[in-house]
């Protein structure tokens, strides 16, 4: 089995390599415009979301922690991922989840190379990046229909453990499979 780790740094892709090594673990980080996807700098995957360096169906999960809001087109990130996904393949995802809003918030974007800034920048903690990660994006419930358009069948679960700390009304985990065409019945539902 091959999994995708959005990140590398962190205590959490330390111990899915060593937790998970019987299985092929990949990390990577974002680190800037000015590298391309695949590309190994100071021992650090670069993979950009928009535009992910693996072969089609090449993956059988993604944990993607925190990621999508600091991406500049997350459509494009979205449907990265589909791409990459083998067929039965998921991916868990997590990122700040505005529930009050209908329509997501577009922060900031990229034009023609160039950061335009719609409200005050917000910044979340970067493990490589004193200054923080910008984000683009404040998600609302059109997410779900963005994370569809891409092709993925979703649920929100939420997840919440007394015994690893994870408490306060629990992490909302955006479940997001890939399935093929037989996984139907004619009714277009799940078998």
């Amino acid at each position: 089995m091959t999994i995708y780790l959005m990140e590398q740094v962190t205590p959490f892709y330390a111990w899915a390599k060593m937790a998970l090594s019987e299985h092929t673990v990949i990390g990577s980080e974002y680190l800037g415009p000015n590298y391309r996807s695949g590309q190994v700098v100071m021992g650090i995957l670069h993979e950009d979301a928009e535009s992910l360096s693996f072969e089609s169906e090449s993956i059988d999960i993604i944990v993607s922690n925190d990621v999508f809001e600091h991406v500049s087109n997350p459509d494009a990130a979205f449907r990265e991922s589909y791409r990459v996904l083998r067929s039965g393949g998921i991916m868990l995802a997590t990122f700040p989840f505005h529930s009050d809003k209908d329509v997501s918030v577009v922060r900031a974007e990229y034009v023609h190379g160039t950061i335009i800034h719609h409200h005050e920048p917000v910044y979340h903690g970067d493990p490589l990046s004193p200054k923080g990660s910008l984000v683009f994006t404040d998600f609302g419930w059109d997410v779900l229909d963005r994370l569809r358009s891409a092709g993925f069948v979703v649920c929100i679960e939420v997840y919440a453990s007394k015994e690893l700390g994870h408490l306060g009304g629990g992490q909302l985990v955006f479940r997001c499979n890939k399935y093929n065409r037989s996984s139907f019945n004619h009714k277009g539902t799940l078998k």
